[in-house]
């Protein structure tokens, strides 16, 4: 082998090596957005930013579950709707004020709590 060719081959070797480093840093580039965009969107975690929860006013929960319940996440950036619906679990004993803002507690499932509701 000249020491041209062996000089090509040593690059050839190189490139791949390279081409395999960028695979790999592209990997972990969407692995990293993956977890940014699950804990963005997540009310129980994954860094969601933490905050209270509400629903709006016009929900009437009943004791007991509730399915279907859209939820809003409160933070210092203002108020922003959750993707998806939610199941809002209701332990008072009436249901709750339609015209008063629903405060919730996240129960790290998924799944939210009433724990009160805004004044009149």
């Amino acid at each position: 082998m000249t020491n041209a060719e062996a000089r090509i081959v040593h690059l050839e070797q190189e490139l791949r090596r390279d081409e395999l480093a960028i695979a790999a840093l592209q990997a972990a580039v969407a692995a990293l957005q993956q977890a940014v965009r699950t804990g963005q969107t997540s009310p129980y975690g994954g860094g969601g930013g933490g905050g209270t929860y509400e629903c709006n006013p016009g929900v009437v929960l009943n004791p007991g579950s509730n399915t279907g319940v859209t939820v809003s996440q409160r933070t210092n950036a203002g108020v922003t709707a959750m993707p998806g619906t939610y199941t809002v679990y209701n332990d008072m004993t009436h249901a709750t004020v339609v015209t008063l803002v629903v405060i919730l507690s996240s129960n790290g499932d998924g799944t939210f709590t009433v724990v009160t509701q805004s004044c009149p």
